[in-house]
């Protein structure tokens, strides 16, 4: 449990910030993964490299502003 107390977070608020990065990144191996088999399916741009590589450096940003608080 320290980990939860060095990040100012309750189990549920870790559960939910956790599991919602895991679900999306699975999500998004998932499109770029039938992408491979299928190239002619294209990726949404909201599901694109530069999209995900954008949200995870807004979740990293959240996580350092949640430790100051």
């Amino acid at each position: 449990m320290r980990h939860l107390q060095k990040n100012n977070e309750t189990y549920l608020s870790h559960l939910l910030f956790a599991g919602k990065i895991g679900l999306t990144l699975i999500f998004r191996g998932i499109i770029f993964l039938l992408h491979a088999v299928f190239p002619i399916c294209k990726i949404p741009k909201f599901l694109n490299l530069k999209s995900t590589s954008d949200k995870l450096h807004e979740w990293n940003d959240y996580t350092y502003r949640r430790r100051r608080k």
